[in-house]
């Protein structure tokens, strides 16, 4: 990680924030990046880590949280990223210290499904969105149980994505950043 002093980690952050809310933005206009967008917001918040810090990422991460409860018109694409996959990446990489892998995967998965049950409840208790309740109420609770299994999966996919897109700024992108003294 390179020690950043300065004016060009707060711009590097406010940009990064700036990419994560247009992204969120773009996603409320497709029904299918309900997910997709936060997922991609959480994989933006990477070079802030990697580049200032884990406070500047945690930072940015609840700037983004804030901008997007107050302008994202679906809630449901804001609370993704807040609830699950905008801090994720931030948190995986304390995670990934504990051993063994089976212990460490537990917790992942504990939080996972603890978020996503915060999230619906959220939704569904304080905001009384109708939309997703009787989304909820059509579903019988075997397909419930089955769309938690594919939540479960999911986390996984995410999480070599995050590896995945680690190496990939690290090696293919951070090269490409100008130099600072």
């Amino acid at each position: 990680m390179r020690r950043q002093t300065g004016s060009w980690p707060v711009a590097f952050c406010g940009i990064i924030a700036g990419l994560c809310v247009a992204v969120m933005l773009c996603g409320s206009v497709l029904p299918l990046a309900t997910f997709c967008a936060p997922a991609l917001g959480g994989l933006l918040l990477i070079p802030v880590l990697i580049e200032c810090g884990a406070k500047a990422a945690w930072l940015t991460w609840l700037a983004v949280s804030l901008i997007c409860a107050l302008t994202v018109p679906d809630p449901e694409l804001a609370f993704a990223f807040i609830f699950l996959l905008g801090y994720y990446p931030l948190l995986k990489v304390r995670l990934d210290r504990l051993r063994p892998a089976a212990l460490r995967w537990g917790i992942k998965l504990a939080i996972w499904n603890g978020a996503i049950t915060a999230m619906y409840g959220a939704l569904t208790l304080i905001f009384r969105l109708e939309y997703i309740i009787e989304e909820l109420r059509a579903y019988r609770p075997g397909m419930l149980a089955a769309l938690l299994a594919l939540g479960n999966l999911t986390l996984w996919v995410y999480d070599r994505a995050l590896v995945s897109a680690a190496r990939l700024y690290l090696v293919r992108i951070r090269p490409l950043l100008p130099k600072r003294r």
